[in-house]
């Protein structure tokens, strides 16, 4: 019985401990995305984040190498940013995070968890290296109410 209250004291102390470094973690994650909102790689592809407001977004990559929006209608390609082609190096992975984060906080409607997922997965670049993407993809029954939709507004 003298064994109890010890395991219950050093849980409760890893639970704060883990408390903590959380909330440090998110308070990192969200300083990183306030940069990347304010840098001049974010001032180019704000204009693509702009345009993909417009639409009605069906999925969004993000890469270390680039960033491509999805429409829902009419089906295809908003638009892409390839960091190379604009005289970017690739980010590294906390700053696609950081990328990621931003272009959440400037499309609300990809924060909503009933009409988006939010996807991390990996890819295996040429020389074998693994980095992670981030891909918000619509959720089926929102694309359908959002096909539907413009299906009344168009007949109606």
């Amino acid at each position: 019985m003298g064994g109890w209250p010890l395991f219950f004291g050093v849980a409760l102390i890893a639970a704060v401990i883990a408390l903590l470094v959380d909330r440090n973690r998110r308070r990192h994650e969200e300083m990183y995305a306030q940069r990347m909102r304010r840098s001049a790689l974010y001032y180019e592809i704000y204009s693509l984040v702009s345009e993909a407001r417009r639409h009605e977004i069906d999925r969004v990559q993000i890469e270390r190498s680039r960033i491509v929006f999805y429409a829902v209608y009419p089906p295809g390609k908003i638009g892409e940013y390839v960091m190379f082609d604009h005289g970017h190096r690739m980010l590294n992975a906390q700053r696609t995070l950081a990328l990621m984060q931003a272009v959440m906080e400037d499309l609300p409607v990809l924060q909503d968890n009933r009409c988006y997922r939010l996807k991390r997965y990996t890819v295996t670049r040429p020389n074998g290296k693994k980095d992670y993407g981030y891909q918000f993809i619509i959720r089926s029954h929102y694309k359908t109410r959002l096909m539907y939709a413009r299906e009344q507004r168009w007949i109606g």
